[in-house]
């Protein structure tokens, strides 16, 4: 009789033993199934956005920094463009100086990716009050720092404008529209970021009436064929 009583003990703590170790096995499933959760649904996203916010600030810089420096270089119009005028002083033409536009093309480029460059370097930081999810949190408490390496490319294009300024008077300007195309890996996304300018390099009054396949078309590309400029890093 004790001998029996002894093993209905053994195996009620067996039982027991069983019952808690599925517990905790189910206590970490239930964990791991929160973390899972929280990353995807809460954290991941708020880095993201704050990852992007931040590379869309240093591609905003690296482009103003790198006009700024290439129209110190004090382009003229006539250095890119070349109006041809007939006997009665009328516009035959217009012709493109295209080893000067994609010298300043090529220039552009590789400036705005240097700059990207420096600015990558930075790391980024996110408040811990972010994580939470909650507004009224977001940018308190300590910064984490991470780093990331975007990869992009610079594209440089132009765009012609004529302008009326009186009878046989017209404004021709010229301006380069420069677009930093950055993409960031992250372990579960990818993120892409835009950004892009459109600079007046620019400008003269031409005296002389202009021929309409030049005034209908605000593509230089196309008017002048032009070839535009990509730098890749």
């Amino acid at each position: 009789m004790k001998i029996k009583t002894h093993k209905n003990h053994i195996k009620l703590i067996n039982i027991s033993i069983f019952h808690k170790k599925y517990k905790i096995i189910a206590l970490f499933v239930l964990i791991f199934v929160l973390i899972f959760f929280y990353l995807k649904f809460v954290a991941i996203p708020i880095v993201l956005k704050n990852t992007e916010s931040q590379i869309q600030s240093y591609a905003t810089k690296s482009i103003n920094y790198a006009v700024a420096d290439t129209m110190n270089q004090n382009v003229s119009y006539g250095d890119l463009i070349n109006v041809v005028k007939d006997k009665n002083g009328d516009v035959s033409f217009i012709e493109a100086n295209s080893v000067r536009i994609n010298l300043l093309s090529k220039t552009m480029s590789k400036v705005v990716m240097s700059n990207f460059l420096e600015f990558s370097k930075l790391p980024i930081k996110i408040a811990i009050g972010s994580f939470s999810g909650l507004s009224i949190l977001s940018g308190m408490g300590p910064k984490i720092a991470f780093n990331v390496n975007p990869f992009g490319e610079v594209i440089c294009s132009f765009s012609s404008a004529f302008e009326s300024a009186g009878i046989n008077q017209t404004y021709h300007k010229l301006y380069m529209i420069v677009l930093l195309k950055l993409n960031i890996v992250f372990p579960f996304e990818r993120v892409q970021v835009l950004s892009d300018s459109e600079v007046l390099i620019c400008e003269t009054l031409i005296i002389g009436k202009i021929p309409e396949v030049y005034l209908n078309s605000n593509n230089l590309d196309e008017m002048l064929n032009l070839v535009p400029n990509k730098f890749t890093s």
